[in-house]
């Protein structure tokens, strides 16, 4: 392992990155509770957006040395924890929160008033899936329109486009000032 962080591959002689179990641990640690917020969004299911956490994170940690660029390790574990969260969804055909008592229910053990408040103008809002990502990454992660057409593997358009359906869908909330 270099200074950077990164070795060479024997099969491919190609630099790919990689980290200790400490730096690991530290680095999933600090993006914990946007993992779940994404999750939960996803799966709209307290348990799920758990399991889908945790599938997430075995997974990036078995598949580590395919991250090529450290700085892209926030938005590479996103992207698989939103995957695993559809893939749980699918799965379990869960039934999505309506109310923001469920949500209050979710975001018990670390309730933030703007937490719920957005997941529950988004149910208000009636927004399908890709509308709901693009918002919850715009909005709790602060990712540019860029980033999340990087993260979501569609053009930078398509994402403009869904944001501002999405906020045209809102605006239409009565009692949303």
């Amino acid at each position: 392992m270099t200074n950077e962080g990164f070795a060479v591959c024997e099969k491919t002689n190609e630099r790919v990155f990689e980290m200790t179990k400490d730096e690991f641990a530290a680095a999933v640690t600090s993006q914990e509770k946007k993992l779940y917020v994404a999750a939960f969004s996803v799966t709209a299911n307290t348990e799920d957006a758990r399991d889908a956490v945790a599938d997430a994170i075995l997974y990036a940690w078995e598949h580590i040395k395919e991250l090529r660029d450290i700085k892209k390790f926030d938005a590479w574990l996103l992207h698989i924890t939103y995957s695993r969260a559809k893939m749980i969804r699918r799965k379990n055909r869960t039934r999505r929160c309506e109310d923001i008592d469920d949500y209050r229910d979710a975001f018990g053990y670390e309730a933030d008033t703007s937490d719920l408040e957005f997941f529950d103008i988004l149910s208000r809002a009636k927004l399908d899936e890709a509308e709901r990502k693009i918002l919850t990454l715009y909005f709790m992660y602060g990712y540019t329109m860029r980033e999340i057409a990087e993260i979501s593997g569609k053009k930078e358009n398509y994402v403009k486009t869904k944001y501002y359906r999405a906020l045209r869908k809102m605006s239409d909330l009565k009692g949303l000032v």
